[in-house]
């Protein structure tokens, strides 16, 4: 028997993907600040940081 863990709510999934989110937009910005190029790193950030929030939600809630 599995032991049972809490249950998995959509507000944990959002959160997930929008920290994702948010941390790649910041590393975006410090790396195209660094770089002078703000505004392709701040894109390249942001693409990263949904996937990365994507595959956390994938990892979190693969038992499903």
């Amino acid at each position: 028997m599995r032991p049972t863990g809490p249950t998995p709510s959509p507000a944990t999934a959002g959160m997930l993907v929008l920290s994702g989110l948010v941390l790649g937009v910041l590393l975006g910005l410090l790396v195209g600040d660094l770089t002078g190029a703000t505004g392709p790193a701040l894109v390249v950030g942001t693409f990263a940081g949904l996937t990365g929030g994507v595959v956390a939600v994938v990892v979190r809630f693969r038992d499903l």
